[in-house]
Formats: structure tokens, C-alpha cells, sequence
């Protein structure tokens, strides 16, 4: 009586998990990256705008098998190494995009689904729940659910219990652990697709700082500028390699994430208020960001800015 009563109460779950599949699996591609891997990809628009991981096309052209299983070419629009998205366009028209939702609404404990095509599998489901959200002290924005993928699940989503994408999953932390790239840092990337990128002309580090400067200062880390492209905004203001900065307009400056975010918040012919540490000395630096056209080869954006 007891497993029939369990049975009989878990039967609306599975028949709501069946439905979230049959809704989500024609806006689930398959991505043929030619070296006999394969990834998964979102459609995101009607007009023929897939979303995957970076990593899944190292190429500027890939194969996309539809849900149809036509098989077309693809070309990559765009790109985000930051957050290993890329943008992929493919020459069709009504396809069937998935319905995306807004990853901040989320809290650990809902139940959440990924698809892909796990080992092969087409179209695979596995249900988990999501066990931490991004913090502001976080590199990256990154999900983290209790969900089990492998090999051919990045660049699928993960999506809440009425199927609207609230990820797109990309990687595997440990065996059972799943992170994806929320909905809302996607979103963002797809709204800026084509458009001039901010650019200083600096690669970076995120840095520790020694206990005792870091009692002096009162900062705990930052970003060590590790080269200054000649030429560029960086060198003209004054920048150099070795220095450390640990703040834009007051706000702290730990990871690349944050120097990337105030880059993308910046308008064409603005500032960057920076504040540097400079042989163990702070100071003040304006840099006003160039804008150049974007490029899919660009390098990984996680420590060039």
C-alpha cells in the first residue's frame, strides 16, 4: 500500500517532467564539431540564432543537426570566452525556439531539468535541484545544481520545472555536479551580439594580495596587469605591467568579471575611474576605453580586457 501510495503521488512530477521534455526537445540541436565530438546547443530565436558553449565550436563554421535532422552549416556570430558562450547562425527560418526565463528568480531547492545528448544518447533529461546560486565574489556567474551530465551535454540547458531556460550548461564540477551559465548573462550576450567591443589593451590576473599590504591598503585583491598593448588606451593613460587594480569608481575589483562588467557598462567616449596599486602606493588613473569591431578570434576574454 505504502509503495503504491508513493507511486501514486510521484505520478504528476513524472508526467510534468515528460511534458518539460517533449516541449524542449525540438529546441534542443545537435552540434557537430567535426573532430567526432558533439555538443548541444539552444535554439534561441526563430530566425535560425543557436546558443551554445564556446568550447563546443572551436571553429568559425560547424555542422548543426536540427531536430528535424537536417543537418546545416553553421557560422559563428559571436562569441564569449568569459563565459564560454558562442552564438551560432544558421539559414533557416521558424524554427522552434525555447522559451528562456530569468535565472535570477531562481533558489536553491527548485527542481531543475538539462538536456542533451550525453555519450551519444539524443536528447538525454536527468532532473536535480540547484544547490548554490552566482555570489559577487564568484569569477564567473555560474549555477551550480545537483544534476548529472557528461560529455555532450555542454551548450544544453538547464531549464525550471515549466521548462523556460534558466541555463546553459557548461560544464561538470564533480561527478553529479553541474554548473551553467545562467539566462541572464546570456540574455545580456545575445543583446550585444555585432556590437563594437569596450577595449583596453591589457591582460590580467586576479591577485591575492601580501597580508601586510593588504592591511595597509585595505584591499584584499585584485587584478595584476601582466602585459599593456602598445598603443593602446591602457598605455596611453599611463598603465603599466605589475600594477594592480583594486578598484573602478569606488567598487572592488577582484576578478576579470568585474573589469569586464564596467567595460560593458561604459558609453563610447567615457571613463574608467580606476584605482591602482603601484610599488605598494595607491593611485588614480581616468582610462577612456577604444571600441573595435568584434572578432570571433579574439582572445579569451577571461584574462584580455
Amino acid at each position: 500500500m505504502t509503495g503504491l501510495s508513493t507511486q501514486g503521488r510521484l505520478a504528476p512530477l513524472g508526467a510534468a517532467v515528460t511534458a518539460v521534455a517533449e516541449r524542449l526537445r525540438p529546441s534542443v540541436v545537435t552540434i557537430e564539431n567535426g573532430s567526432g565530438g558533439a555538443g548541444a546547443g539552444v535554439i534561441w530565436s526563430a530566425d535560425g540564432l543557436i546558443i551554445t558553449n564556446d568550447h563546443v565550436v572551436p571553429g568559425e563554421r560547424t555542422r548543426v543537426r536540427l531536430g528535424s535532422q537536417d543537418v546545416v552549416l553553421a557560422r559563428v556570430v559571436g562569441r564569449d570566452r568569459l563565459n564560454d558562450l558562442a552564438a551560432l547562425r544558421v539559414p533557416r527560418e521558424g524554427l522552434a525556439p525555447a522559451e528562456v526565463g530569468d535565472s535570477r528568480t531562481l533558489r536553491p531547492g527548485q527542481i531543475v531539468l538539462a538536456m542533451g545528448h550525453p555519450m551519444g544518447l539524443s536528447h538525454a533529461l536527468t532532473l536535480g535541484i540547484v544547490s548554490a546560486l552566482p555570489s559577487d565574489d564568484d569569477e564567473r556567474e555560474l549555477i551550480r545544481a545537483d544534476l548529472a551530465l557528461a560529455p555532450g551535454n555542454s551548450g544544453g540547458p538547464m531549464v525550471d520545472a515549466a521548462g523556460r531556460v534558466v541555463g546553459i550548461n557548461a560544464m561538470v564540477a564533480s561527478p553529479g555536479v553541474a554548473l551553467a551559465v545562467p539566462s541572464h548573462v546570456v540574455a545580456d550576450f545575445v543583446e550585444h551580439i555585432g556590437e563594437p567591443t569596450p577595449w583596453l589593451g591589457i591582460t590580467a590576473l586576479p591577485v591575492v594580495l601580501p597580508p601586510a599590504l593588504r592591511r595597509r591598503v585595505g584591499v584584499a585583491a585584485g587584478l595584476m596587469i601582466t602585459a599593456v598593448e602598445r598603443g593602446g588606451p591602457a598605455e596611453t593613460a599611463g598603465l603599466l605591467p605589475g600594477d594592480v587594480i583594486v578598484a573602478i569608481a569606488e567598487e572592488p575589483v577582484r576578478h576579470p568579471r568585474h573589469l569586464l562588467e564596467a567595460l560593458a557598462r561604459t558609453p563610447a567616449g567615457g571613463d574608467l575611474d580606476l584605482v591602482i596599486l603601484r610599488g605598494g602606493q595607491g593611485h588614480r588613473l581616468r582610462v577612456t576605453p577604444a571600441h573595435r569591431a568584434p572578432q570571433a578570434d579574439a582572445p579569451p576574454a577571461r584574462s584580455a580586457a
